[in-house]
């Protein structure tokens, strides 16, 4: 016979495609894993802890979602399986049923998982990820490097920290360590403000932190951040904008000798909501601003009138 012809075809076998949070909770179904009330949560847990971030529709790991399933795996996998969880899920089922007693169901599992806790305390830490490639060395001393993890991912330090500052990226790029202002620090009155980089850019701080935990802000951008209204809790310091792991959320600029904090805008009015409970018999907090079918409501989750709408209704 004659060969009049041959094609030759590459094909790779693809990994498949990540979930998106409606592939994710099928899963979860199919697996017999959590309920419809606990889902939701899930999702805001991996979102507001950075365990995932979003590619388009899809959920992508990032390196501190990696780094916590890894440990997870290999240290508690048998509280992390889809049969113990499922097992679980059913245990609590027949407690709500009352077909099971829940003491003994939370003391089956307590006693051995605190037993397990306890057996990991001495371990080392969990962002710490092993050698970094022989190939980058410190920028400063020269000596090897170790792969941790930071708020911003992944990156190189060297071997020797805290005796040795140097540090890459996880790509090899040096990173430049904190640089002083020659300022000194007004709060502590002992440290020296320097430039870090942080999640958010370039700031100044106290190179004493976590001891102080003062932070220079621009005037221009501090003005920004001002409200204008009094913090109703020391009646010293003015309610400012922040940034928290959560978003944006308003607290008072004397902190940390106040901690006072609410979640959205404060309007500058207060809350007269009649309570009993309160001095005075009414509430006295900030209103703060709402949404769009809600446009002020009260800063207090306690009080009624922090769902003026149900109050509407009733």
């Amino acid at each position: 016979m004659t060969l009049l012809d041959i094609t030759a075809k590459e094909k790779e076998t693809l990994p498949p495609p990540r979930y998106t949070e409606a592939g994710l909770i099928k899963e979860l179904e199919k697996r017999g894993i959590g309920r419809p009330s606990t889902y939701a949560s899930i999702i805001k847990t991996l979102r507001d802890r950075l365990y995932t971030e979003k590619e388009g529709r899809a959920l992508k790991p990032t390196d501190t979602g990696e780094t916590v399933s890894n440990f997870l795996n290999e240290n508690f996998e048998n509280y992390i399986s889809d049969s113990f969880t499922a097992q679980m899920e059913d245990d609590l089922d027949d407690i709500a049923n009352g077909k099971k007693e829940y003491a003994k169901i939370l003391k089956s599992f307590y006693k051995p998982f605190t037993k397990d806790i306890k057996s990991k305390e001495k371990m080392d830490k969990v962002t710490n990820l092993g050698q970094a490639d022989k190939k980058f060395k410190c920028p400063l001393c020269k000596g090897p490097m170790i792969i941790k993890l930071g708020k911003t991912g992944k990156f190189m330090s060297c071997e020797k920290f805290p005796d040795c500052a140097g540090a890459r990226t996880i790509d090899g790029e040096i990173l430049a360590g904190p640089q002083e202002t020659g300022e000194k620090c007004p709060q502590c009155e002992t440290g020296k403000l320097v430039i870090r980089e942080g999640r958010f850019g370039k700031f100044i701080s106290c190179n004493q932190y976590p001891k102080c935990k003062y932070i220079k802000e621009d005037p221009a951008e501090a003005e920004k951040k001002k409200t204008g209204v009094k913090c109703p809790k020391c009646q010293k310091g003015e309610m400012i904008e922040r940034r928290g792991r959560f978003g944006i959320f308003y607290a008072c600029s004397n902190y940390p000798t106040c901690k006072h904090a609410i979640k959205s805008k404060p309007t500058g009015k207060i809350c007269g909501y009649p309570r009993s409970d309160k001095p005075g018999g009414k509430c006295d907090e900030l209103m703060m601003e709402g949404t769009k079918t809600i446009p002020t409501r009260c800063s207090d989750k306690t009080c009624p009138n922090h769902r003026p709408d149900k109050l509407q209704k009733a």
